[in-house]
């Protein structure tokens, strides 16, 4: 479908101007080269005639044809036209004084709007060239005619998916052609004008308790995406809210930025809000806190993936999540049996420690849950946890282990910064650091494919476990580099 879509956009792209020419010399008897000029509008009786364009195109003259490519070559981008005679001389053989001779009347111009443009040889179309080039026109308006637009799309795919007359299948596959078109983010941030948003929340969410576990995890998918690297798309989500009644309430309501009071304000608000429903179905549990057996392992990680995607650099979905025990929700995550999962996870904190709410404060100080320095403080209370998870599971878990530790003892600053250090230390974290150090250097060794960048996790293992080491964690007399 993708692939389609493309083929016909390029089409427009080589024949809009040419086909525009063609309408207008066809509805106004006006040949389509040389310079362009006003003309007296038809009459009356003609003016409101619509023109078919194939008709057009048909009943063209073929003298009318020639001249309407032949516009087509005098008007083109010159360094195209460059690059079109030079690859007429590599192939033909062009002669110069024939060139000079076929020149365009506005040669001056284009020689004016660059020294290394040269145009093209141009001669008559034959017979045959002339109804090739002809169907060539035609094909490309009756393609254009028959493709929607990426908006369009996205239309039809919400009424697939949160359609559940439909089977579950035709709604899966409407969310996966959809978690294409949302990759862009002009077409993300038209979700909310499209109608799209807040059917898209509910069936992510769940809101009814009837989507099937495939569908509302394509849905997740697609959310992921959308909000990726998108404060505007992020602000519209964190607006959404259930209505208790109305017609719309059981798809919820996207009220805009700005239209929402602070999720965090208090525990309901918290609990209600997006990030901390993505947090409840990332554990599978209800919102209750209960296991929920329906929710599949991989409908959790595109919830803990859109879950990161939204609360990654978004502050106010951030400050939701904790204020609705987010910390609590990512020390069970940071526990999950699923590697994975744990993977995730640990590059949420990571990026969370890395860029922090620096709108927050201490309780001490009147700020309100959710804007407590509550990531800050996770960094102490889950440093051991990242401690052990060094000496487990792949290679790639390491290193996001390793980089989780390495932001919360560096990049946290202040008291919580001090005491995630203090944490390592009692953790022992340089003995830990200097057996991963030597994992790594065993995997440079096993594989040289990946030897350069097992080396560098090695090299990196071994500063930390120095700065370890020099916080007086125990690890000297243990082991040594």
């Amino acid at each position: 479908m993708r692939t389609r879509r493309v083929a016909a956009f390029a089409l427009a792209a080589l024949f809009l101007c040419a086909h525009e020419r063609l309408v207008a010399a066809q509805a106004g008897a006006v040949r389509p080269v040389g310079d362009v000029v006003d003309h007296a509008p038809p009459p009356a009786g003609a003016a409101g005639a619509a023109v078919d364009p194939e008709g057009a195109l048909e009943a063209l003259p073929e003298e009318s044809m020639q001249s309407l490519f032949n516009w087509a070559i005098e008007n083109s981008d010159p360094e195209t036209l460059r690059q079109m005679a030079e690859r007429t001389e590599r192939g033909a053989g062009t002669d110069d004084d024939a060139s000079a001779t076929d020149a365009p009347a506005n040669a001056e111009r284009v020689a004016k709007t660059t020294n290394t443009a040269r145009m093209p040889t141009r001669r008559e179309l034959t017979q045959e060239e002339m109804l090739a080039k002809r169907a060539d026109v035609k094909e490309a308006l009756e393609l254009l005619a028959s493709n929607p637009s990426e908006q369009q799309f996205i239309k039809q795919a919400v009424e697939m998916f949160a359609d559940p007359r439909r089977s579950e299948a035709d709604r899966v596959l409407a969310l996966e052609e959809m978690e294409e078109l949302v990759a862009p983010i002009d077409n993300a941030n038209d979700l909310h004008a499209l109608g799209a948003l807040a059917p898209l929340l509910s069936v992510a969410l769940d809101v009814r308790g009837d989507a099937p576990d495939a569908v509302a995890a394509g849905a997740l998918g697609v959310l992921a995406v959308a909000l990726s690297n998108n404060e505007k798309v992020a602000d519209l989500v964190h607006s959404w809210r259930v209505e208790s009644a109305g017609p719309s309430g059981a798809r919820g309501v996207v009220r805009g930025a700005g239209n929402v009071p602070c999720a965090s304000a208090n525990l309901k608000t918290a609990r209600e809000s997006v990030a901390s429903r993505l947090g409840r179905i990332a554990l599978g549990v209800t919102d209750e806190g209960a296991d929920d057996s329906r929710i599949s392992p991989a409908r959790r990680g595109k919830a803990l993936r859109a879950l990161s995607s939204l609360t990654r650099t978004h502050f106010p979905s951030r400050r939701a999540f904790f204020a609705a025990g987010g910390a609590e929700t990512l020390a069970r995550l940071f526990d999950a049996r699923d590697e994975k999962t744990r993977k995730r996870a640990h590059a949420l904190a990571t990026d969370m420690w890395v860029k922090p709410d620096v709108a927050g404060g201490p309780a001490s100080r009147g700020y309100p849950p959710g804007r407590q320095d509550e990531e800050l403080q996770m960094a102490r209370d889950l440093t051991p946890r990242l401690v052990a998870a060094l000496g487990a599971g792949s290679s790639d878990a390491r290193e996001k282990a390793m980089g989780a530790l390495e932001a919360a003892v560096e990049r946290v600053a202040g008291e919580a910064g001090a005491a995630a250090r203090d944490a390592a230390a009692r953790g022992h974290a340089g003995e830990a650091l200097v057996r991963l150090a030597r994992f790594f250097e065993a995997e440079a060794a096993a594989d040289p494919d990946t030897a350069e960048h097992a080396l560098a996790l090695a090299r990196e293992a071994s500063r930390l476990a120095s700065a370890m080491r020099a916080l007086g964690d125990g690890s000297a007399g243990h082991e040594e580099l």
